[in-house]
């Protein structure tokens, strides 16, 4: 019995460390699988470029549109935050793109402050 005990221990106990990691996961997305931070768009002519090698952070306002650049390689995003928070451009960048950590802090727009 001691030993049926230990295993259904076991057992449970990697079920809800699965569904710990998956809840902590889905945390930073929306129920449609996007990120509550914006989304990637294609380059857009009057978006702010900023080379993350020259920052460490980043002020931006929520539905500003950036194109951040290391070296050759580029990304644009659109900032619709959900929570209007910090956040670091290793969350939304493509894999590999950067290593360094660069806050990104997301602000109301002039609409969202009345």
């Amino acid at each position: 019995m001691n030993r049926t005990v230990s295993t259904s221990a076991i057992v449970f106990g990697l079920l809800l460390a699965g569904n710990v990691q998956a809840a902590s996961a889905s945390k930073e997305q929306l129920y449609n699988g996007q990120s509550i931070h914006g989304r990637t768009v294609s380059q857009v002519a009057n978006a702010r470029v900023v080379d993350v090698s020259a920052q460490k952070s980043l002020n931006v306002d929520c539905g500003e549109t950036v194109t951040f650049k290391k070296g050759s390689q580029t990304f644009t995003w659109k900032f619709e935050s959900a929570s209007h928070r910090v956040v670091d451009l290793r969350a939304i960048a493509p894999a590999g793109f950067s290593d360094a950590s660069l806050m990104v802090y997301v602000s109301r727009n002039e609409a969202e402050r009345s």
